[in-house]
């Protein structure tokens, strides 16, 4: 199980950059539209079969990409989670963006790309540590709740008639 998609990460950056990225033909044949539809399962018919062999190759790449991702975010969690996570916090959808666009920069990240993806290999190793919680439990899946407050009191402290 993947805790993102393609589809996630095209809407969570420019589908137009993903594009770019992730075409690694020359010259470039995938459109951000061509690879939108391409990762919602969409009709290709109206593509030529060189642009649709390389929708096909750049969501591969994407894949993988998404693959590595998973990879390194189970990798810091499981000292404190289950992993692959049951319910995906939204927190972790975004780590999983951040690192799947810096892989797909290879070595020619930008300085917001790079910083992005340092800060989402901090906030794993503070999750991992225990330092910043997930809202999830230790099994991966949501807290068990019964759905109702409790409220405990130890007592008055003061009375009506000022005594205690």
């Amino acid at each position: 199980m993947s805790y993102v998609t393609a589809t996630t990460l095209l809407n969570q950056f420019s589908a137009d950059e993903i594009a770019q990225r992730a075409d690694r033909g020359i010259p470039r044949l995938v459109s951000a539209e061509m690879l939108t539809t391409a990762a919602a399962g969409g009709d290709m018919s109206g593509y030529t079969a060189d642009e649709q062999a390389a929708a096909t190759a750049a969501l591969a790449l994407i894949d993988g990409k998404l693959m590595d991702a998973d990879s390194v975010i189970d990798g810091d969690l499981l000292s404190r989670f289950t992993t692959p996570l049951a319910s995906v916090p939204r927190l972790v959808v975004g780590i999983a963006c951040d690192l799947t666009r810096y892989a797909l920069y290879d070595d020619i990240a930008t300085e917001q790309i790079t910083q992005r993806y340092k800060d989402a290999i901090k906030m794993l190793e503070a999750i991992g540590s225990g330092k910043v919680g997930l809202g999830i439990s230790p099994a991966g899946g949501k807290p068990a709740s019964s759905g109702s407050a409790y409220i405990g009191s130890s007592g008055s402290v003061f009375s009506r008639e000022g005594r205690l």
